[in-house]
This record gives structure tokens, sequence and C-alpha cells, in this order.
């Protein structure tokens, strides 16, 4: 092969890579936040037509968690024996099926069980999305295409919370309440991408038909260089990947965060419902949407200059810190107008770390361990979203949403003051790619 056309020939093999795993990997993502968040606008109306308390909304919102937790790891390590296409194609559809389930319940406890459900199904996409993006793309872009597939968190986000809350509000057809459609409509066209998955997901570059044989040695070649420089490249011990102190450090950074992040999908909607009187499901959605459009702006543009600089902690770090900012203006204030800038800042802070942070771990821990230290890494996030949202249900009946913004702020700190006691090398700057 031409050393002289390798530059060149790697541009247009991203290019290519990009165009055909990235779109199809966000849309997957948008259906996953948007039916793990939707109980948060169901509850504007589920909580009072079942009776539910803000304890028993706590125990609601954690129960996703548990389950969530015990099945990561499992989950992972799944992946690498049955490949990417029929294992993430069968938990899509069972997300799916999950979610249309919400459409059935009757009280408290079958609610209970509905999300523990979601959470089984749910447990392996995440971390297998993003060991599945690390098995096609060189470390120095994963920043850039973390950024664009997590994005889907604010283009969902966007769509989602004044659809949900118009549904809600308005979607009441054959004696049905709206926060019932809410999951049917969200969760049949779930079902139907799982289907698809199993067509358009390559497990591995060698399996990619729109790739030429010399775009596939290229990409072979590039993450084997990866792969060769790393330490310990043997067949993983499931001791000696948790024996690693910076996984530890990565994990419990992740676990804090995610905690307020988690908690904030479940416990927003109702907190912005109080921000004035009068406020519509509806106008309660649109609100929603406005720390989501801020971010689907930041989260590319903050990815990109990561990767440019190949600087990974401060890009991580900022955000965390940004984001807890905003907790305590939403907390602090009165105003509207200084309310939803908090939430703008919330959004942009809370989703802009994510490209940074989750280039971080294939930098730093064991590539043969790499997909079981992710999963570890999401079960502790699901931990803390589990611990948090419990804990919040009583911190919302004793101190009401103020109780609750302060307590997301200091977990926002907490990852901050963590993350900065890393040391984290420069990674060699990306090259010029157009997506």
């Amino acid at each position: 092969m031409n050393s002289a056309n390798l530059p060149e020939l790697g541009e247009q093999t991203l290019r290519i890579v990009k165009r055909k795993i990235i779109p199809f990997a966000f849309i997957l993502y948008f259906f996953n936040y948007m039916d793990r968040v939707n109980v948060g606008f169901a509850a504007l109306q589920m909580n009072e037509a079942l009776n539910i308390s803000q304890t028993e909304f706590g125990t609601i919102a954690s129960a996703f968690f548990i389950s969530y937790l015990l099945f990561q790891i499992p989950a992972n390590m799944a992946i690498q024996r049955l490949g990417a296409r029929r294992w993430i194609g069968s938990i899509v559809v069972a997300w799916g099926s999950a979610t249309l389930l919400m459409f059935f319940v009757r009280n408290v406890d079958h609610v209970i069980y509905a999300r523990f459900l979601l959470g089984v199904c749910e447990a392996g996409f995440f971390p297998g999305m993003i060991y599945y993006l690390a098995c096609w793309f060189p470390a120095k872009e994963r920043a850039r295409v973390t950024s664009l597939f997590m994005l889907a968190i604010a283009v969902s986000s966007v769509v989602a919370a004044p659809m949900s809350g118009w549904i809600v509000e308005h979607v009441n057809t054959r004696n049905y309440e709206g926060w019932r459609w809410l999951f049917a409509i969200e969760g049949l066209p779930t079902i139907a991408l799982g289907v698809m998955t199993f067509y358009l997901l390559p497990d591995t570059p060698d399996d990619a038909r729109w790739l030429d044989a010399r775009q596939r040695q290229w990409l072979a070649d590039e993450l084997g260089r990866e792969r060769a420089g790393a330490q310990n490249t043997g067949k993983p011990r499931l001791a000696a990947v948790l024996g690693e102190l910076t996984l530890w450090k990565l994990a419990f950074i992740y676990m804090f965060i995610q905690a307020a992040s988690q908690a904030s999908n479940y416990w927003l909607p109702g907190q912005v419902k109080g921000f004035a009187e009068g406020l519509t499901d509806t106008q309660v959605g649109l609100i929603m949407a406005v720390p989501f459009v801020c971010a689907m702006f930041a989260m590319p543009l903050w990815g990109a200059h990561s990767d440019r600089t190949g600087e990974r902690k401060w890009h991580a770090a900022w955000p965390m810190l940004l984001s807890g900012i905003a907790f305590l203006v939403i907390a602090s204030v009165s105003s509207m107008t200084l309310r939803i800038l908090g939430m703008a800042m919330f959004g942009i802070g809370i989703l802009s770390f994510y490209g940074p942070y989750w280039a971080i771990p294939p930098a730093l821990l064991s590539p043969a361990g790499l997909a079981v230290s992710i999963a570890f890494i999401n079960s502790c996030s699901s931990l803390g979203g589990f611990l948090a949202n419990k804990a919040l249900g009583h911190v919302a009946q004793a101190y009401g949403s103020h109780g609750v913004f302060m307590v997301e702020a200091a977990l926002c700190a907490a990852s901050f003051l963590l993350l900065i006691t890393m040391r984290i090398p420069r990674q060699v700057p990306a090259i010029p790619a157009k997506a």
C-alpha cells in the first residue's frame, strides 16, 4: 500500500464508517433514552391516577437501576460472544416490549415491575454501543464520535419532551389516559428498530460490505496498532480487570455525575411544573426542551474541540462543574427567566462531558478487558441512579424542589473534584476528517 496515500485513505474510510454506523446508532439511542425517561412525563398524570406518592415514585425511578446494575456486566460479556448485530438487536426488541407493557399497568406494583424489567432489557445497550464504537473508531476520533452518538440524548429530549407532554395532555382515546398511550406510541417503533438492527448493524469492520479491501485493511491496521501498544492484551480475568485503581476512579466520577443526570430525568418535569402556577403539561414539555436545544449545538462542538486538542480531562471536567452551578441557579432564584437560563446551563453541562469522558477509558484501560470495564463503569452509574432516586423521594417530601436541586449540585461537584485529581495524558490529535 502506498504510504503517501494513507492519510487520504484514512479520511475516506472514516467518512464512510461514520456515515454508515453513526446515524443508525444515533436513532437507536434516541429511542433508548426516550423510552427510559418517558415515565417522568407520564408521572404528570400517572401518579394521580394510580395514587402514587412522592416516595413511591422514588421507588419507581430507582427500580429501573436495580436491574440495570445487576445485568450490566453479564450483558456486555455476551456482546463479545454473540456479536453486536444479534445481541443489540435482541436488546432493542426486548426493551421496546417492556415499554409497551406500561400501557397495561393497574397499580404502583405493576409500574415497579415493569420498570425493573425495562432495566433488565436495557442493561446491555449503552455499554455495548460504547464498546462497539471503540471497535470501529481509532482513539483519536472517539470524543467526536461519542458526542455525535450521545447527541441523541439532546435531540430525543428536544423532540420527546414537548411531544410527551402533548400526548399525556391530549391523547385520550378509547377510554385510555394519555400517559398510557405515551408508552404505546413510543414502544412500538422501538420494536421495529430492533428487527432492523439484525440487518443493518455489522459486527466488525471485516463484515462491512460497504468498505473495500484497502479500507478494511487500513482500519484493521489502525485499530491493531492501538491494541498492540497496550499492555495485557491476553484473555482478561474479571478479578484483574476490577483490580485497576484507574477503573474505580473513573467509575466513581461517572457514578456521581450520572446520579445527578439520571435523577433530573425523572424529577425535573415535576419540578418545572412548580416554576409557575397554571403551567400545562404541554408547556412543561416545551420548557424541558430548552436545555437540550442548547446541548444539540454544544455537544458536537465540544467533542470536536477535545479531539482537535487531544485533551480529555478538562473537557470532561468543566461541563460537570457547569452542571453543578446550573442546579444552584435553578434552586436559588425565583425569576422564570433566570431559571430557564439555569436550565440551558444544565443541558450544556450535563451532556457535553460525555464525549471527552468516554474517550478516556479506552485510552487508560486494558483493551482486552475494555468491554467489561465499560460495563462496570456504567453499572456504577446505575448504582448512583438507584441511590439518588431513592434518596430524592425522601428529600422531595421533606425539603421540596430546593433540596432536590442542592443534592444534584453536590453530586456534580463531587465528580468534578475527583476527575481533576487524575493524570490523563493528551492524545495525538485526530486527522482532519469530514463527518
